[in-house]
């Protein structure tokens, strides 16, 4: 157990850390960052406000193990001797997540809330698959993180940016929604570029991970969107304004991705994608 904060600290480090979300992380003429001291003065109901606070609370942990993730992909395409873009991406959508993080904490501290969470900070390996090659070990877990995981979060996105009203929320949704694109990109282009060097036996390997893979992301994100009780429409309404769009709205979309988006780039990309879908399972 621990306390996630994201606040600057006042090392020598500082002044590299905010030259790197200036440039190098920068998307934009107009940087997302809430300054401190700054609070929201709209006319949303303490009730709306005291949901969306827990709900970017929420979002703050998930885009900061997404950091760990990412990092820990960074070993893996050095050992299946990926080119050297892949790598510096890998490295950048890291550090995206991390600051999508800090993001996250200035919208609740912009609510009126704490900047921080209590809870576990353990974050989980990356699966070996032991047993298979450098380059299917690292498109496995690309496959999951980046082309399922990261093309849901830049659907889900999407949404949230046509119906985010508040302005500086909406400014972080932005570049949320920018970076995930980013993300889902790296997948899909590594997966792209590296199928046709897979031998017969690494291509069924990652055929008979789809269902798996499938059906574990599915489970994840349903248990990242519960069924809240029932509200009114116009609670739904606040929540929405603020960037928080509830479990209902967020189930549909990920059925419409995966279904529409993410199955059909795999068929077109020559894996069985809708084979993979019928016989998903969790693990």
């Amino acid at each position: 157990m621990g306390t996630l904060r994201l606040r600057v600290g006042s090392s020598p480090l500082r002044t590299e850390h905010e030259r790197l979300v200036r440039t190098a992380l920068r998307r934009g003429d107009e940087a997302p960052e809430i300054p401190d001291g700054v609070v929201y003065e709209g006319d949303a109901s303490p009730r709306a406000i005291e949901i969306a606070r827990e709900a970017w609370r929420a979002r703050a942990l998930h885009e900061h193990q997404s950091s760990c993730v990412f990092s820990r992909l960074l070993p893996q395409l050095i050992e299946a001797e990926a080119s050297i873009e892949y790598k510096t991406v890998i490295l950048r959508s890291a550090m995206d997540e991390i600051r999508h993080a800090s993001l996250c904490l200035d919208v609740v501290r912009y609510l009126g809330g704490t900047p921080e969470i209590e809870g576990d900070l353990a974050t989980v390996p990356l699966p070996e698959h032991v047993g298979r090659t450098p380059r299917e070990r690292a498109l496995r877990n690309v496959i999951f993180a980046s082309c399922l995981s990261e093309t849901i979060s830049t659907s889900l996105l999407a949404e949230e940016r046509e119906v985010t009203t508040e302005p500086r929320i909406h400014r972080v949704v932005e570049q949320l929604s920018a970076d995930e694109i980013l993300h889902a990109k790296l997948g899909w282009s590594l997966l792209g570029d590296w199928l046709p060097m897979l031998d017969a036996e690494e291509r069924e390997g990652l055929a008979r991970y789809l269902p798996l893979a499938l059906g574990s992301i599915e489970q994840k994100m349903l248990a990242a969107m519960p069924l809240p009780p029932p509200i009114s429409e116009a609670l739904r309404s606040e929540l929405a304004a603020l960037g928080a769009i509830d479990g209902k709205d967020g189930r549909e979309i990920l059925y419409a991705v995966l279904e529409d988006v993410i199955v059909p780039r795999f068929e077109e990309l020559g894996l069985p994608g809708k084979k993979a879908w019928a016989d998903k399972r969790a693990a």
